[in-house]
Order: structure tokens, then C-alpha cells, then sequence
């Protein structure tokens, strides 16, 4: 990813997959993260919500745990032998 990419992406709230994308049904394909403001992009959200997928998703904003801390002694230990068969 270059340089430029990198700060945009740090410094905007909402940020575009590559490409033009079209938001409304029956408007051109003109939508990019060079023409698109923030507030614009909430705006749209709000009205078309089914763009969403348009957008990078911004992990660091989303609240995720590691799920091995929160599996049981029990979940860790099957995790560990998954693949291998039992002697049963």
C-alpha cells in the first residue's frame, strides 16, 4: 500500500474500495475516496445502507476480543488436537 493510501486512510472516517462505485440506483458510477467527504459518505450510508460493502471495512473502530481468551480450558485443548483422530 503506498504512502498516499495509508494517510488517507488515517485520516478519514469512511474510506471507498477502489474504483468509482455507484450509490443510488440509476446514477452514474462516479464515487471515489478523491471526491467523497466524510459527511457525504454518512449521508449516503444513511439513505442507501446497502453500500456498506463499498466501504473498507476499519477494524481498529470495531471492538473485537481474541476468541482464545475467551474459549474454555476444554474449547483450547479440542482446538490444539483438531485433525488428529481419537483412540476410541
Amino acid at each position: 500500500m503506498d504512502h498516499g493510501l495509508k494517510k488517507m486512510m488515517n485520516s478519514k472516517k469512511y474510506t471507498l474500495k477502489p474504483g468509482k462505485h455507484q450509490f443510488a440506483p440509476g446514477s452514474p458510477a462516479e464515487h471515489d475516496n478523491d471526491n467523497l467527504s466524510d459527511e457525504e459518505a454518512a449521508w449516503y450510508l444513511k439513505a442507501y445502507p446497502h453500500i456498506v460493502s463499498l466501504f473498507v471495512e476499519r477494524l481498529e473502530s470495531c471492538k473485537v476480543e481474541k476468541l482464545e481468551a475467551k474459549a474454555s480450558p476444554r474449547q483450547r485443548s479440542r482446538k490444539s488436537t483438531a485433525g488428529i483422530p481419537s483412540e476410541s
